[in-house]
């Protein structure tokens, strides 16, 4: 064979074996599988980032979940209108007796009820209000039930005014006891803090702090708001002395004179 046809016939050879080797490479590097296996893994992280943006999202942020969580770890809404400050001389309080009627408050079983101190300390609060020349309110004067949203309801009602919710506390654990109180808008801190000082001052016993929380009726009424938790019932020594007199009277005049010092002193 002349020489020029076999060198043609050569490098057509080179070329062929270099392409199948080069195609050998590239089915070795991606194999058919290899592209959805890919796909697979990226789309099993973008279902695991949408899962946790949806729980994010649910939640907003940690500290946010942690600010808007309730007392049983519910989800609430921020409200959305302001509450303005306390002013000085203000008129009236809005005083809120905790359950009533089919709703006795507290756990099942408990020994005292709740609905009955409560609203037996709130008629006190009020007698020592009224004569301190203060025009009260009561959402509740008897064993009546009202819904939270009318006792908001009677709040909103009313103008240059405070609100003061007042509550027995229970609990699974009999050795539970102690004061807490609860504000949920800033307007309603100040007031908090003095009703929590003059309790603890009043009847020396745990101090579990004032909290912000977003029980119903201080985070939907718009004016200065406090729940109290004068004292656990489910706690034997604690709630045998709330079943008596003497100790809601220590009680209601704790929080009346918190109640005149912010008047006086304003937020």
């Amino acid at each position: 064979m002349p020489a020029m046809p076999l060198l043609i016939s050569s490098l057509r050879r080179s070329r062929w074996l270099s392409l199948l080797s080069l195609l050998f490479i590239l089915a070795i590097a991606n194999p058919a599988t290899g592209d959805g296996a890919t796909r697979k893994r990226k789309s099993s992280q973008s279902s695991k980032h949408s899962k946790k943006s949806s729980k994010s999202s649910r939640g907003k942020s940690s500290k946010s979940s942690r600010r808007n969580r309730g007392r049983k770890g519910s989800y609430y809404p921020e409200p959305s209108f302001a509450v303005p400050s306390i002013q000085r001389g203000f008129r009236t309080v809005v005083i809120d007796a905790g359950h009533g009627g089919h709703d006795p408050g507290g756990i099942p079983g408990q020994r005292f009820s709740e609905k009955e101190i409560a609203l037996d300390t709130a008629i006190r609060l009020q007698k020592l209000l009224d004569r301190a020349g203060l025009r009260t309110i009561m959402t509740r004067r008897d064993d009546t039930f009202v819904p939270l949203p009318g006792r908001v309801a009677a709040a909103n009602a009313t103008n240059d005014s405070i609100f003061v919710s007042v509550h027995y506390n229970s609990s699974g654990n009999p050795d539970a006891h102690g004061f807490e109180t609860y504000y949920f808008h800033g307007a309603g801190f100040p007031l908090a803090a003095r009703i929590h000082r003059n309790l603890l001052s009043a009847i020396p016993t745990e101090d579990r702090g004032v909290r912000r929380r977003g029980f119903y009726v201080i985070r939907n009424t718009r004016i200065p708001a406090v729940l109290c938790e004068c004292g656990f019932l489910t706690n034997e020594t604690e709630g045998s002395a709330a079943n008596g007199r003497g100790y809601r009277q220590r009680v209601a005049e704790a929080i009346a004179k918190a109640v005149i010092e912010t008047r006086r002193e304003g937020g």
